[in-house]
């Protein structure tokens, strides 16, 4: 966490669905054996839907219709299982008004604490100073990253050089200072962070001089860790690349693999019992439109390069298309404006439905729940050409929704590709069974409203 803003309102919004939950519950005499379960399931889903809609990550807290409009949603769902609950044990129509008075109570005061937030960050905010060691194309992307998002309240005062071939900061307005200088430097512009993005290994004299010119209260990133906090993303390159297999290697454990075998069957088995009756109806329609078959059978990549037959549901009209490298804008099964979908269709394939007979690879093994998207064998030829390190993303099983699609959607283009494997290797690296659980709620959330890619 970069930011003690967000931990604020992270406490702020736990006190203000624990306060109004309070106040709303005992206003309408509700059973007081029901109150501390009820107070602690609401807060609790409060807070983690909130967290899965990303009101605490790092980004720009834009004023927005739209920021409004996720906000009450996110209320609205950490209000269904109260509601469920409540009324299971209790047939009072009065838990009906308690829930819409609570729901409006903490909307109105999320928001207008964010409005507060984003006056407050914007405005008030001291910023934190940034010096990059570096002159490279490292130290200009990580630049650049800070620049562009604004609200993390950072300020690049400058560069080190570092005595390398490689210089691309050539802003003749950028200040590059000498290594010699780094004391006064940091003293004068009373630098808070430093960025080390330097790809060589550093000779001893720059290390002791670090040692002995940097003070404590200044904090010390390599450039793939600060970029990573950053974004969310992996940053590639031939030496991380060698460090993310050592990671992936040494967190690798029986345990893990247990539970996350024991969550992919247990949440296939829920997904198909749940979405079952609407895969029959979405499945005869679709018969019934050109007479095809309902499920077909794709060839796709998994684990190891593994090739295994996955299951979909038809939403486009029979034909036999093929991709070829560079047409991306087709590749991937098609956009929604395209003619070959069936119109009715539109929606299942913004929600995913066309999607859920995977879970039947997942029983099979063949894939997990979360993980890199599991792809089309043809285009896994072409983009292992053309994608560096692109094969990586195969170390572990691939999913049926992952850090990717939750964070990009289904992308098309070549660029967006390079981009999403670095969602991919970011989930190598950090992955675990809660932060994957996590992951799937969120997808289904993104699913529900048509926003999942």
């Amino acid at each position: 966490m970069l930011s003690r803003s967000i931990l604020f309102m992270l406490i702020f919004d736990i006190l203000v669905f624990s306060i109004s939950s309070n106040f709303w519950y005992n206003f309408f005499n509700l059973p007081q054996n029901l109150f501390f379960f009820a107070l602690a399931l609401i807060v609790i889903t409060g807070f983690v839907v909130l967290f899965l809609k990303d009101n605490y990550k790092i980004r720009e807290f834009n004023i927005s219709s739209k920021n409004y409009y996720l906000l009450f949603e996110g209320v609205i769902f950490a209000h269904i299982p109260l509601a469920i609950f409540l009324l299971l044990f209790n047939h009072n129509l009065q838990i009906l008004e308690f829930i819409a008075l609570n729901i409006l109570t903490i909307y109105l005061s999320l928001a207008i604490y964010r409005n507060l937030f984003h006056l407050y960050l914007f405005n008030f905010k001291k910023n934190k100073n940034v010096l990059i060691m570096g002159t490279n194309q490292e130290a200009k992307l990580i630049a650049d990253e800070i620049i562009n998002k604004k609200a993390l309240k950072m300020s690049v005062v400058g560069f080190v050089d570092d005595k390398e071939e490689e210089n691309l900061i050539k802003d003749s307005q950028t200040k590059i200072f000498n290594q010699e200088e780094l004391k006064d430097v940091i003293k004068k512009y009373n630098v808070n962070i430093l960025i080390v993005a330097i790809k060589r290994r550093m000779e001893e004299n720059l290390l002791t001089n670090m040692v002995d010119n940097i003070p404590n209260y200044v904090k010390v990133y390599r450039m793939p860790e600060f970029y990573e906090m950053v974004t969310g993303k992996y940053y590639v390159s031939k030496m991380s690349i060698n460090w993310l297999y050592y990671d992936f290697m040494n967190k690798r454990s029986l345990v893990y693999d247990f539970c996350k075998r024991a969550f992919d069957i247990i949440a296939a088995l829920i997904i198909l019992t749940v979405t079952s009756p609407i895969l029959v109806y979405i499945g005869i329609r679709v018969k019934k439109t050109d007479g095809g078959p309902a499920i077909y059978t794709q060839n796709r990549v998994g684990k190891g390069g593994k090739i295994f037959k996955a299951y979909k549901l038809r939403t486009m009209y029979l034909n036999d298309y093929v991709p070829k490298s560079g047409e991306f804008e087709h590749a991937v099964n098609g956009q929604d404006n395209d003619t070959r979908v069936i119109p009715f269709c539109k929606f299942v394939r913004k929600a995913r439905f066309d999607e859920i007979p995977q879970m039947i690879n997942i029983l099979r093994g063949e894939m997990s729940i979360v993980g890199p998207r599991t792809e089309w064998e043809d285009l896994v030829n072409i983009y292992s050409k053309e994608i560096p390190y692109y094969k990586c993303r195969q170390w572990s099983k691939t999913g049926w929704t992952g850090w990717a699609q939750i964070n990009q959607g289904h992308c098309v283009l070549n660029d967006d590709i390079a981009e999403k494997l670095q969602y991919d290797l970011y989930y190598l690296k950090h992955k675990n069974v809660l932060w994957e659980i996590g992951i799937l709620i969120k997808a289904v959330f993104l699913a529900l409203g048509g926003r999942h890619g």
